[in-house]
């Protein structure tokens, strides 16, 4: 549901990027719990799917909401369960003793090249303040899906 306050800057790329940023609303209020209140420390993330599809956007609003480098390969944005099939690949081919990470380093993604890139201050700052409102909005998204049914 898109809400705004009579004083937003309403315009095409500020409605786009709500969208973007609410595409990742419930990951950065799991990862904030995770980061800021359990101190889980995060070094890269290797993402893939449709929000990669376009070069850099998807990735640039990710490290902003972690607050980490994303890393994308050039297969990006093929989309699909491609994590779950990953860990299957892992399970079935992985050698004995080889970590999760090695088989990852070594077989996956070893030889792709890899754009990353580090959270931007302003987009962690814009994401920071979008969260609080977004957090804020879900009582009016639940009032409002009382009257869907």
């Amino acid at each position: 549901m898109f809400v705004r306050t009579p004083k937003s800057n309403f315009n095409l790329a500020n409605f786009m990027r709500s969208h973007l940023f609410t595409a990742l609303g419930a990951l950065k209020v799991g990862m904030d719990i995770l980061l800021k209140k359990e101190n889980v420390k995060i070094d890269t993330i290797f993402g893939h799917g449709g929000l990669f599809k376009t070069q850099g956007v998807g990735q640039n609003f990710l490290a902003a909401a972690i607050q980490a480098p994303v890393s994308v390969m050039e297969t990006a944005g093929e989309g699909g369960p491609w994590g779950m099939a990953l860990l299957a690949a892992y399970m079935l081919r992985g050698a004995e003793g080889e970590t999760l990470q090695d088989y990852l380093n070594n077989k996956v993604f070893g030889e792709n090249e890899a754009i990353t890139v580090a959270p931007d201050e302003k987009d962690v700052a814009g994401m920071e303040a979008f969260i609080e409102r977004y957090k804020k909005g879900i009582p009016v998204e639940q009032a409002a899906g009382k009257y869907l049914d």
